[in-house]
């Protein structure tokens, strides 16, 4: 078994002690012991609480082991043991009363993994570019997401989200969280951390550095990050690889330091690969060709498009990069003007000018995607009942309301009120999706809607039929020849659909997906070609066929792409790199 691993703990900007702690060590050839605590009770020595728990789980634990106790009974029994020390000593010392610690222990042994859980630090699961958390926040926001109340996004932000119902020391007795032979595989990571950082880094961002490089540079990444983010509680994070370092290396981009040597190896496989393809196609073309002549068919030649070269910009992210913005960050591109969301303010940056605007977000209010320029949110209503306002920033205008019904889709209208739109059966909280003068989209949990002509008194909420939202499910905007066109894209069951957008909303055509891997962005290109942007390349397909490819190293930029941004109105590319620098891409036929 080839391992890697790193921690770092960093008191961050808001706090005065660090209350968190780590803990790495080999128990036996082939078995390692990786612990993440996050104490709690500030003055009452939550710093205590978090080390006491971790050095009494440990001594525990090798002692279980050598007596040939099996991996999860010693777990087990350690946890038991590390709960009662720090009960006892909150109950002895008055200064001490009401401390106590999250609790994440992780044993590899074997290729496999072996946990123990309390609380809301986190161990994540990195395989094949994908993450998947596998704890659970023993929080009472968590049980409201798990039972639909609320949503993810809603759980971020939520003021008691940070409110255990489980934490080790908090009571005498109680029964851990144990999950025994998780199997693993060479190239595997995995992330443990409190929630210091995954309060304040998105899980596709902690994916993209984990898997970006070594395992110290990517706990050192993660913990600036978290800090640039504002840094409010301490951060702690073990980032654990699997495999030798020469597959490690595969993981990593592409960088300049790189010595020029592998640089001419990956061009020399490129041009062997180009050169392959062609005369694959010259022998295949010419054999088609003789055969359909010797069965009496001939075919019109198709007309070749000339391709242009992409073209990679580097643009000055000082101004970005100095509010600590990062790709989770960025929504969506419109009139070359870049929507960003951190916590609460939205920035909107322009991209041909130093001009930005800044705002403050109201709680449980959403920036909804707008070709027009203006500025749109989505507001909650601060009612027991599921309801939303769709106000313009600036006048603070409340353009239409929506509402959950129990019965029906219906309209209500009033003199000098705005149109309330009642839909029966949301499912939880509802995203925007887009909106311009005719039409505006969002979906629930399970279905998209549209208002077209919202703005006139004849408009009504359709579903838009046979699109469902799922995982792997995105709807992209562009204005181009055919005029406004949505994508619908769904990884899950392996179809794209593309639909004009105007006074009508009409499908265009369907496009078969079951080839592609889930790219970061799909673009609808005119005809019947699609773009398809993966971290290292560009692929344009039109059905299941591959026409070109186009490769991210263009004008001496060696990149790997983690965010790929379409501009709704003329579709200008603005991508961003693992290094957080922004550049504009032309990867067009």
């Amino acid at each position: 078994m080839n391992i890697h691993f790193f921690a770092k703990s960093d008191i961050g900007k808001v706090r005065s002690a660090n209350e968190d702690f780590f803990l790495n060590e080999k128990i036996a050839d082939n078995e390692y012991l990786f612990i993440v605590a996050d104490g709690m009770g500030g003055h009452q020595a939550g710093d205590v609480a978090s080390k006491l728990a971790s050095e009494t789980f440990f001594d525990a634990y090798r002692g279980q082991r050598k007596k040939g106790t099996a991996i999860p009974a010693s777990m087990e029994q350690s946890v038991r043991k590390a709960n009662s020390v720090v009960f006892r000593k909150a109950a002895a010392d008055i200064e001490k009363r009401g401390m106590g610690t999250t609790f994440s222990a992780v044993v590899i042994s074997g290729m496999k993994a072996y946990i123990a859980h309390v609380g809301d630090s986190r161990i994540y699961l990195v395989r094949k570019n994908r993450i998947k958390r596998i704890t659970t926040d023993h929080s009472f926001v968590e049980k409201l997401v798990e039972e639909g109340r609320i949503s993810p996004d809603e759980a971020r932000d939520h003021p008691q989200k940070n409110v255990l119902y489980m934490s080790l020391g908090a009571r005498e007795s109680f029964t851990p969280e144990i999950m025994n032979d998780i199997v693993l595989e060479d190239g595997d990571a995995l992330v443990m951390c409190s929630d210091g950082l995954s309060n304040m880094v998105d899980d596709e961002t902690i994916r993209n550095i984990t898997m970006g490089d070594y395992p110290q540079e990517a706990a050192d990444a993660l913990v600036r990050l978290a800090n640039a983010h504002g840094g409010s509680d301490n951060i702690t994070v073990q980032v654990i690889r699997l495999g030798s370092l020469e597959m490690l290396e595969k993981t990593k981009p592409i960088r300049l330091s790189r010595p020029r040597r592998k640089l001419i190896k990956g061009i020399a496989a490129m041009l062997l690969l180009v050169l392959l393809a062609v005369l694959a196609y010259v022998f295949f073309a010419a054999n088609g060709s003789r055969a359909a002549a010797r069965n009496g068919i001939t075919r019109p030649a198709r007309p070749v498009a000339k391709k242009r070269a992409p073209r990679i910009s580097e643009i000055d992210s000082s101004r970005l990069n100095g509010l600590g913005v990062v790709a989770a960050d960025c929504r969506f591109l419109s009139g070359r003007k870049l929507h960003v969301v951190q916590g609460r303010r939205l920035f909107v940056f322009h991209l041909d000018s130093p001009e930005m605007v800044s705002i403050v977000l109201g709680a449980g209010e959403q920036v909804v995607p707008s070709r027009d320029g203006g500025i749109y949110v989505l507001r909650r209503e601060p009612t027991q009942e599921l309801g939303y306002q769709l106000v313009e920033r600036g006048t603070n205008r409340t353009l239409l309301q929506i509402r959950h019904d129990g019965q029906v889709i219906s309209k209500e209208s009033r003199p000098g009120s705005v149109s309330l739109y009642k839909i029966a059966g949301l499912q939880g909280s509802i995203t925007p999706d887009y909106i311009d003068e005719n039409i505006f989209v969002f979906h629930d949990r399970q279905r998209y809607f549209k208002i077209k002509n919202w703005q006139t008194p004849d408009s009504m909420p359709v579903l838009v039929k046979g699109l469902a939202v799922t995982a792997g499910s995105r709807l992209g905007f562009k204005s181009g020849p055919e005029g406004m066109t949505m994508l619908y894209s769904d990884a899950d069951s392996g179809r794209a659909a593309l639909f004009r957008v105007g006074n009508v909303v009409e499908k265009i055509s369907e496009f078969p997906l079951s080839r592609l891997p889930q790219p970061l962005l799909l673009e609808y290109a005119g005809g019947q070609a699609l773009l398809c942007y993966y971290p290292d390349q560009c692929l344009e397909m039109e059905g299941d066929l591959q026409l070109a490819s186009h490769h991210y190293f263009f004008n001496n930029f060696q990149l790997r792409i983690v965010k790929v941004l379409v501009d709704m109105a003329d579709g200008l590319k603005l991508i961003v790199n693992d290094g957080n620098k922004f550049f504009t891409l032309t990867c067009d036929p």
